[in-house]
């Protein structure tokens, strides 16, 4: 429709050609379907409510059933000089007839659009939350199976203390843990419908929202109308998760990078690391750069998307609707890779001996032995400190292999009455939430109990779009045999 009444041409082609497709190829998979979704929904309560009548109804809901049957590849080359949803509109009416376009009646696209995105939503959400669920099973997996496996504590890229790799594993899945609360924690505002705030008014006709929600599988329908359409928090709060989420998995893959790198603490079998084009001795632990790059831009895809939306009005506005919300589709799927990646890496990952080693030759138990000089000997602590790291300083320059060898040449042995061997400090230290294999178990069991409440709750939610799904199909039916 080239001539709206106010708007005698359409827009001019350059514009249009930099903020619309030409015709609805991309629609036909990214928006058709849930235009077409939300319509059923639409004609159903318009019907119920007496705007439409049933015939119109039934004619709606038949031509979009064919139009689903063909996955709308008929439309792919309609032209849409103002939009999709006024290029499929328009095919509703060559079809149908002029008065399809009542079905617009009670609504308009800003309450149509919000709606819109939030049905697309569920589908890249679900996947985000599966996917993390199953990396936190992978982590606490093989956290149980590496309980006694001793493993150093890195701080300032150095080994510092005695520690297991089970500790480190259950530190990850702790941190990945929030993230996944995070996540779910958005899934209320996924769950509330927009459909009936029209404009931003509301509507003076006796429409049925809390109907077109149910039928959409929203909890809730629109509480205010304002809110509705100028709204787009649900994106800002998936992005910050997101980058939340991408900052922590970049942090992992930094310390899984400096384990298999200089380190050698761990390895990557080959199917999950690159060659040189030039060196033939490297073995690239690429996937986890990947990893570091993709939370870059998850960084960036939040701060994009907040930007847009700031100090623009409360109402709908196409920078909020639009501009700021496209970085949400990027968003999740580049998040939803580097937890895939992540996984894998760690399903091949693999401790090798020199872990063990590393603790014997690095003097990670010289903080436990200033601690035991204090509490055993009536040393004071910063007296204890001094003097082990007195000791420290003298078994590098003698060459001494560890600690215990220096402190067996000469007076201070006797005067500690704890093991300072470094796995017997790893498995020893039960308090603070440390590296005793008990300690890092009772952890592992509240991760395991909160992440099976979470994977309910996500097979409740998607269930309920189901269950919304299938009393559609149902409605339709009935109104098509009636």
């Amino acid at each position: 429709m080239q001539d709206t009444g106010r708007i005698k041409s359409t827009l001019h082609p350059e514009a249009s050609s930099i903020v619309f497709d030409a015709d609805l190829r991309r629609a036909v998979n990214d928006e058709l379907p849930f235009y077409a979704e939300v319509d059923r929904a639409q004609a159903i309560m318009l019907e119920r409510v007496g705007l439409i009548d049933r015939s119109l109804a039934k004619k709606v809901l038949v031509e979009l059933d064919r139009l689903q049957a063909e996955e709308f590849h008929s439309l792919a080359l309609s032209p849409a000089p103002r939009g999709a949803y006024l290029a499929y509109e328009d095919h509703l009416r060559s079809v149908i007839g002029k008065e399809a376009s009542n079905l617009h009646l009670g609504r308009s696209r800003n309450d149509i659009n919000a709606t819109l995105v939030k049905l697309k939503l569920r589908g890249p959400y679900q996947e985000l939350v599966g996917e993390l669920l199953e990396l936190l099973r992978v982590l606490c997996g093989l956290a149980r199976a590496h309980l006694n496996t001793v493993f150093p504590l890195h701080t300032h890229r150095q080994p510092a203390l005695p520690s297991t790799f089970a500790h480190h594993l259950a530190a990850f899945a702790g941190a990945l843990a929030r993230d996944l609360d995070a996540l779910l924690a958005v899934h209320p505002l996924l769950n509330r419908s927009c459909l009936g705030a029209g404009v931003g008014g509301g509507s003076t006709l006796p429409i049925l929202p809390d109907l077109t929600a149910r039928l959409l599988g929203f909890a809730t329908p629109p509480i205010n109308s304002i809110d509705s359409v100028a709204s787009r928090d649900l994106i800002l709060r998936l992005l910050a998760g997101s980058a939340i989420l991408g900052s922590n998995l970049s942090r992992i893959a930094e310390t899984l990078l400096l384990w298999v790198g200089e380190a050698g603490l761990a390895n990557l079998p080959d199917e999950l690391v690159g060659s040189s084009s030039a060196m033939p001795h490297k073995r690239n632990p690429f996937l986890l750069e990947q990893v570091q790059g993709k939370a870059g831009a998850l960084i960036g895809y939040f701060v994009a998307s907040v930007t847009g939306m700031h100090s623009t009005p409360f109402t709908n506005s196409v920078a909020v609707g639009t501009e700021a919300t496209r970085h949400v589709w990027s968003g999740i799927a580049n998040s939803i890779a580097s937890v895939r990646l992540i996984r894998l890496c760690f399903c091949g990952l693999t401790v090798t001996e020199d872990a063990s080693s590393m603790l014997d030759r690095s003097f990670v138990n010289a903080m436990e032995t200033a601690t035991r000089l204090a509490v055993d000997s009536g040393l004071d602590f910063r007296s204890a400190h001094n003097e082990v790291g007195q000791l420290v300083t003298t078994a590098v320059e003698c060459g001494a292999p560890s600690l215990l060898t220096i402190m067996q040449r000469g007076r201070l042995l006797d005067s500690v009455d704890v093991a300072l061997a470094p796995d017997v400090i790893a498995r020893t230290a039960r308090a603070g939430g440390g590296s005793a294999p008990e300690a890092v178990a009772a952890a592992l069991d509240e991760l395991e109990r909160d992440a099976k409440r979470s994977a309910t709750l996500l097979g409740e939610i998607g269930a309920g779009w189901s269950r919304a799904q299938e009393e559609l199909r149902s409605t339709i039916e009935s109104l098509n045999r009636s």
